[in-house]
């Protein structure tokens, strides 16, 4: 899935917003802190779209291809996500 810098940016002031507001975190430099947002939320998005183009693959190599969408390959597809996720210890 790709997320766009517009969406990432807004999604990390909102975190900032929340942590600030309800005391939960005092941040001594605004903009830094949101860049250390950005970039775990980056991170989480790069290693799901790494997951679910290791699932895809696989999934791919079948030599009974399985129809996208499909019930059988949803449940598949769920079943070696949390497989890639597992090993990545996620």
């Amino acid at each position: 899935m790709h997320i766009s810098e517009d969406r990432i940016s807004h999604i990390a002031h909102k975190i900032y917003d929340k942590l600030y507001n309800d005391d939960l975190a005092d941040f001594p430099d605004e903009r830094r802190a949101l860049d250390s947002i950005k970039g775990a939320i980056e991170g989480f998005f790069s290693i799901m779209e790494q997951v679910d183009q290791a699932v895809r693959a696989k999934l791919a190599s079948y030599s009974q291809a399985k129809v996208p969408g499909s019930r059988e390959w949803e449940i598949l597809y769920q079943k070696f996500y949390a497989e890639e996720l597992a090993k990545r210890k996620w």
